[in-house]
């Protein structure tokens, strides 16, 4: 079977905080995958899109978080899309991989705002998440490739 890695924005593009996130392992990260013969799909960056690059995190409970969150709904709607189509030809998502430290594109933190909402809404359609890993924002990331080995 077909399988694709949701990947957030700031994993594959650095350039999107400020300052500029790591992009340490995103080499291995693109190699591994590939070898694997796994496609990527890049998701957007909600806070890029909804403020700009200098700009203040929005964490579940902010005042602005409700008007983030229907945002991130609309943002992820091209990428749903894409997701039916994709399940409709049998090509299954192997895992999505977050950011740990990201309020908003955290897979592991349950209040992670736009993961929260990809996350719903995949369950909501129908399509199976695959594994959920966070890459690490520090040290060798010994843990983090050895779980993505098993896709």
């Amino acid at each position: 079977m077909k399988k694709l890695a949701l990947i957030s924005h700031c994993v594959l593009n650095s350039l999107c905080e400020m300052p500029e996130a790591s992009d340490a392992f995103r080499k291995q990260i693109l190699n591994l995958l590939t070898d694997k013969k796994i496609s990527m799909v890049q998701l957007p960056c909600p806070e890029l899109c909804f403020q700009s690059l200098e700009r203040e995190s929005i964490v579940a409970g902010d005042s602005k978080s409700r008007e983030y969150e229907e945002y991130c709904r609309k943002l992820l709607e091209p990428v749903l899309k894409n997701l039916k189509e994709y399940k409709a030809h049998d090509i299954e998502v192997a895992g999505i991989i977050g950011i740990g430290t990201s309020p908003s594109c955290s897979v592991m933190d349950s209040s992670a705002i736009m993961m929260k909402v990809l996350l719903e809404e995949m369950k909501a359609n129908d399509i199976p998440h695959g594994k959920l890993l966070d890459m690490p924002v520090s040290g060798d990331g010994k843990d983090f490739f050895d779980q993505l080995e098993t896709w």
